[in-house]
């Protein structure tokens, strides 16, 4: 993990949205969980949030906890 705020410069708009929303919650909220935020489009931009999230746990960035039904109530991890 990258020890600033600027994300990896191979991330996409959507990957580099969701990486800073999570560094920016963990910085300002050290013990609360950060669930994955809703999604900001509708349609087809459900399956290109998803593969955002699937790329930054690829990329070791992140790790979500999917124990909830719905990708709201997901959890994002640091990596381990």
């Amino acid at each position: 993990m990258q020890l600033d705020n600027s994300p990896p410069l191979s991330l996409s708009i959507n990957q580099r949205n969701l990486y800073l929303y999570y560094l920016n919650h963990k910085k300002k909220h050290k013990n609360v969980p950060c669930f994955v935020p809703k999604i900001p489009v509708q349609g087809n931009g459900m399956a290109d949030y998803m593969r955002a999230i699937q790329a930054l746990e690829k990329k070791n960035l992140i790790r979500v906890d999917r124990t909830s039904d719905n990708y709201t109530g997901w959890i994002i991890l640091d990596p381990k």
